[in-house]
């Protein structure tokens, strides 16, 4: 057996390993809560047209929020590997780069000044509010290149003033305060079909075009004179997958608020398992990440019910001893 049926075998078990936990978390999800369902309770209250209470819970409250988790972990995680890609840096991320910080801004702004607008504008509103925050992050630390470390500063500093204008605007938001501050924890409590029926078609598109765009993401990790060699346009290059990195994160943003660490984690993990090769290492960093926010939902609304803990709180429980274990590693830039 040679390297590449390795590297396709490694991969094809990695994914056997992942989709039976998620189908596992998916099966938690819907029976546990408040109150306990059994799984075959749960399978028939989907494939049923039954409006029992109990069956209601299934299909109008958990189901939804599940597949809402699904959306938001892989977006976030298939954004980070395209951000860390495309800067070849491995703290870029869509948190660390400001986008995060500018989509909610933007949210909180419109929620808080106008809020007759209708939620279907929301991921519109995150897209121009994370396009602001990225263009910004990307000018600050433009000096005839791309510096990794200027580009964290610069991310950090734009992340910063996106905190310094949601304070504002949550001192002046009245009653809307505390829905807003819970929001900005990161969660999923309320998500309902309509807003994943507004998110799906994003992430949908986002990931599509992320995985078209595996071979040009091998391609910079050679290194800019390389990747020019045989006649990419970087710049161009740039732009485009920065843009679907941007698309992917701000759109969830609108639905679950600022999850962090997803898409900073996720891609190195999936880069430990199976090695540089985008084309392989951004769909499992996707299903990681969907497994990571799916599972990290399920405690959120379990663990002290009938409270909810925030999934954002959960994701960076989770992340920081794995940034730790990064950081002590010497993690150098992604191929």
């Amino acid at each position: 057996m040679n390297g590449r049926q390795r590297a396709a075998g490694s991969a094809l078990a990695l994914v056997l390993v992942l989709v039976a936990a998620l189908v596992i978390v998916a099966v938690a999800s819907l029976c546990l809560g408040n109150r306990s369902l059994s799984p075959g309770f749960a399978r028939h209250a989907i494939i049923s047209d039954s409006d029992t209470p109990a069956a209601m819970i299934v299909t109008t409250l958990r189901l939804p929020r599940f597949v809402a988790a699904l959306l938001v972990g892989a977006s976030l995680a298939a954004a980070g590997a395209l951000m860390q890609g495309i800067t070849r840096n491995p703290l870029a991320d869509p948190t660390l780069t400001g986008v995060v910080g500018g989509a909610a801004f933007a949210v909180v702004a419109v929620t808080v000044l106008r809020p007759a607008v209708p939620a279907a504008a929301y991921p519109f509103v995150a897209l121009g509010g994370g396009l602001c925050a990225a263009a910004l992050t990307f000018a600050l630390a433009w000096r005839a290149q791309l510096s990794p470390l200027r580009l964290s500063l610069a991310g950090t500093a734009v992340a910063a003033l996106g905190s310094a204008g949601i304070v504002s605007l949550m001192i002046a938001a009245g009653p809307q305060a505390g829905p807003l501050f819970y929001w900005l924890a990161g969660g999923l409590a309320g998500v309902g079909w309509q807003q994943v029926a507004t998110v799906a078609p994003w992430t949908a598109a986002g990931l599509a075009a992320a995985f078209a765009g595996a071979r040009v993401l091998n391609t910079l990790a050679l290194g800019d004179d390389a990747a020019q060699s045989v006649g990419l346009d970087l710049l161009r290059w740039r732009l485009i997958l920065g843009g679907i990195a941007v698309a992917l994160s701000a759109s969830v943003v609108a639905m679950a608020g600022p999850v962090g660490f997803v898409g900073l984690c996720v891609p190195h993990l999936a880069r430990l398992a199976l090695g540089t090769d985008c084309r392989r290492t951004l769909p499992i960093a996707a299903l990681a990440g969907a497994l990571l926010v799916a599972a990290a939902d399920l405690v959120a609304r379990t663990v002290a019910a009938p409270r909810e803990l925030p999934v954002g709180f959960l994701t960076a429980l989770v992340a920081t001893p794995l940034l730790i274990a990064m950081i002590r590693r010497d993690i150098g830039a992604p191929a």
